[in-house]
């Protein structure tokens, strides 16, 4: 497959996107080749996202000759009240996390709410002491890919508690992938809890983000 000789087929592919009608903003997913993996759009909420998609497969095959297959664009549609505002306020607030544990599996479940909304994310994994911080990291940031309808959109990278000063602190670090990954760092002091520490730290690791893929280009 051919590359652009301004970039990539991802970055051009990502340019192409933007650019369509109902189009809000676009992330595009390369694969192992440096190709076109998958494409996340948000819509605007008065355009379908079917609609969307369509236009994102004809682009592409026009402008780079490259055949999507389907499943490789993915849509999420903007609430019609976020559409009204040009500069969303949306921050995600922590509101619950559940740990269940069974034989030697432990499932996590973290609560997220923006607006009335509540929005869950879940992580299983081994039940060990040392693996819990992880996925509860892990499920904080399924919460907020539900919340942006945008599966893969955030890598876990690590996390950990350190201390510093007088004050035991929460570290967790995630890429935002992308053709341009990014990657987010956030902290949280430990209070009563070390698992919402974590999920404090994520919250403030993805929060701009999340601001910045929401907004109207």
């Amino acid at each position: 497959m051919a590359r652009d000789s301004n970039g990539s087929n991802a970055d051009r592919a990502e340019e192409i996107v933007r650019r369509l009608r109902g189009v809000v903003s676009a992330r595009v997913m390369p694969d192992e080749h440096g190709e076109i993996g998958v494409i996340h759009v948000l819509g605007q909420a008065d355009r379908s996202p079917k609609l969307i998609a369509v236009d994102v497969v004809s682009a592409v095959a026009a402008e780079l000759g490259i055949t999507l297959d389907a499943r490789q664009v993915r849509v999420a549609a903007m609430r019609a009240e976020e559409q009204a505002q040009p500069t969303p306020q949306s921050r995600l607030k922590f509101v619950g996390l559940s740990l269940s544990v069974v034989r030697s599996s432990a499932e996590v479940k973290v609560h997220l709410e923006d607006r009335g909304m509540l929005y869950e994310g879940i992580a299983a994994g081994p039940n060990v002491p040392r693996h819990r911080l992880v996925l509860v990291a892990q499920a904080t940031l399924r919460a907020v890919e539900v919340f942006m309808r945008a599966d893969g959109l955030l890598m876990f990278e690590g996390v950990g508690t350190h201390r510093v000063g007088e004050h035991e602190v929460a570290v967790v670090v995630a890429t935002l992938t992308g053709t341009d990954q990014e990657t987010l760092s956030g902290a949280s002091i430990v209070r009563d809890d070390v698992r919402e520490a974590v999920v404090r730290a994520v919250l403030a690791a993805v929060n701009r983000p999340i601001a910045w893929l929401s907004a109207n280009r």
